[in-house]
């Protein structure tokens, strides 16, 4: 070590000065510590130099014998100096720009915060918190209520899960929320809380839409969707045995029906028991939905199954106009009118994805007009579906025949029984088969006939409406049907409808209402994302904005203390384009915070 006086902008700057070499072995020279405007005391540098290098590495004894008292007492102090400040062994490690040890810089507590911005973006432009703070819920519920919702949003995990995700995400330091192992019953209350005001909440986000995206609401868009439980759920009255959509008809589930409108937002719902009849649910929704506004008839589109006589007297009595399929049992009733010419084929389309449809009047109805549709694409997927149930039926007839042959089923009366359950198993091919047994033999002969007849009324279904628009208008606007269709497999899918592990009705009740309300934010997201000229999906755009985190840099600095700084990184191009068709302002939305530690 050596000494040296350097000018700074003409102030003398003294300097403890250490040689040594790098890496390459090439020799370099570093600051172990500036002194400032002192003056070394009087005496050979060199010696200073040694002593206090002496004095740093423990070497103390030297002193009594080379330096006076004054000057040994500068040497110490220089030399405490040096150990206080650990420059002595931060400086050795690396570059010292304005006070920063650079090679001791360190990042750590990330957390995600893309995606949470987003959903706290989605749930103010809808007004989420004045609205729940008008219905009486504290601030601390209303956060956690955010948590719960962003949660089913971005990745959907049970209450017990939701705590380790939210202390590894950015909300509780946005929200100002804590969430711990204790606080997992918070979680139910505030679930039971919103399901309390489940109406006013679904009235409010409905007027907060048509306002914020000038939707008219001309269309009302209906359907029912199942979800079943893994338990038996004994202590839930809804929970029933029914065709379930998943094939799980082991399970019990509930049925949740919902009204959308034409851009996919929801209007309102309602959860019934498993086993209802989709043709007994139509009432209590549009009771939910109050009666049309003076001047405007809406037009409430619904699928097969709640074409029912009783339905159209329903709707044509509030005021509602309809257009519903009725293809169930249709399809042979106006067999000759498919076969008939006039249809029109509708523009633009692939040749494997043509549509005819063609408009007639209702002969058994004077107030309404049929459509009759046919669709390549339906005709294909139709007949492989028929040719796929024909193929396990004869698998299973096959399976029945080598039992009867080996001797394992002899009875004719448990045979007679196969037969039934095996024709039951089959319904959709099952009724071009008879099946018999003779002479210790399965006979299995098909109607060829019958079957033809089927597969050419594959792809042809008819539509019933009293809304008065041409045959194309009419097809085009039942197949925003198909926005139902994606809401519940949003639902079903990415917002964790499925599975519910709950076993009381209010759980299970409150499990589908936050999953709704996770969907109304997806419904505003889509949207703004849409009007930008923005179509990718919430699964990419989540994907995409997982890796931009709030995290905390450690700035330590040479006089021993360190600077701590918590603030999001800076987003990529892609990120930042994404935020700004939101309208987020992520620097404002999340500010810098800094504090210093010793």
């Amino acid at each position: 070590m050596f000494f040296r006086t350097k000018q700074i902008k003409g102030t003398p700057l003294l300097q403890l000065v250490e040689a040594y070499r790098n890496t390459e072995g090439q020799p370099r020279q570093r600051v172990v510590a500036s002194l400032g405007n002192a003056t070394l005391p009087a005496g050979d540098a060199r010696h200073l130099a040694k002593a206090v290098e002496d004095q740093i590495s423990g070497q103390a004894d030297l002193l009594d014998e080379a330096l006076t008292t004054e000057t040994a007492a500068w040497v110490v102090q220089v030399a405490q100096l040096v150990k206080r400040s650990k420059v002595a062994t931060k400086a050795i490690s690396g570059t010292v720009i304005d006070g920063v040890l650079l090679d001791e810089m360190e990042t750590g507590e990330g957390v995600d915060l893309g995606p949470q911005l987003v959903a706290m973006k989605a749930w103010d432009a809808l007004d989420f918190t004045p609205m729940l703070n008008d219905l009486g819920m504290n601030p601390t519920a209303i956060a956690t209520a955010q948590v719960m919702v962003a949660n089913r949003l971005i990745e959907p995990l049970s209450e017990w899960a939701l705590i380790d995700w939210a202390q590894r995400t950015a909300l509780p330091e946005l929200l100002d929320v804590r969430l711990s192992k204790t606080t997992k019953d918070r979680l139910y209350r505030v679930s039971d809380e919103l399901l309390k005001h489940r109406k006013p909440i679904e009235i409010c986000l409905r007027e907060k839409t048509r306002d914020l995206f000038s939707l008219n609401r001309s269309v009302i868009l209906y359907d029912v969707t199942n979800t079943h439980f893994e338990g038996i759920c004994a202590k839930n009255p809804k929970a029933k045995h029914g065709k379930n959509k998943q094939k799980r008809n082991d399970c019990r589930q509930v049925a949740v029906g919902m009204a959308f409108d034409e851009n996919g937002f929801p209007l309102a719902h309602e959860v019934f028991e498993g086993n209802i009849a989709d043709t007994k649910t139509l009432k209590l929704i549009l009771d939910r939905l109050a009666l049309p506004e003076a001047g405007l008839k809406p037009v409430v589109i619904l699928d097969a199954g709640f074409a029912s006589a009783k339905n159209l007297a329903l709707l044509r009595e509030l005021g509602y106009s309809y257009l519903i399929n009725i293809t169930r049992g249709s399809r042979k009733k106006y067999a000759d009118e498919f076969a008939a010419s006039g249809f029109e084929l509708l523009p633009n389309r692939a040749e494997n994805q043509q549509v005819e449809v063609r408009k007639i009047t209702d002969p058994e109805d004077a107030d309404s007009v049929l459509v009759l549709c046919r669709s390549a694409q339906r005709r294909l997927k139709e007949a492989a579906m028929i040719s796929t149930a024909e193929q396990r039926f004869l698998t299973d007839s096959g399976r029945l025949q080598a039992r009867i042959a080996k001797g394992k089923l002899k009875r004719e009366a448990l045979i007679e029984r196969a037969i039934g359950a095996l024709l039951k198993k089959h319904p959709k091919v099952g009724r071009f088969y008879k099946v018999t047994h003779e002479g210790g033999a399965l006979r299995v002969d098909r109607d060829d006939g019958r079957l033809e007849a089927a597969l050419e009324l594959c792809g042809d279904y008819v539509l019933k409406t009293d809304h008065n628009l041409d045959g194309p208008e009419l097809w085009k606007l039942y197949m925003t049907l198909l926005r139902a269709e994606e809401g519940f497999s949003a639902l079903k899918g990415s917002l964790g409808l499925r599975p519910n592990f709950h076993q009381l009705e209010g759980r299970v009740d409150g499990h589908i209402f936050i999953s709704i309300l996770a969907y109304h934010l997806l419904c505003w997201i889509g949207h703004r994302l849409t009007q930008s000229g923005d179509v990718r999906d919430w699964q990419t755009i989540r994907r995409l904005l997982r890796t931009h985190n709030l995290a905390t840099t450690y700035l330590p600095l040479t006089d021993g203390r360190v600077i701590k700084v918590r603030k999001p990184g800076r987003p990529d191009a892609e990120q930042a384009l994404v935020y700004q068709r939101l309208g987020i302002d992520w620097k404002r939305a999340c500010p810098a915070r800094k504090f210093v530690m010793k």
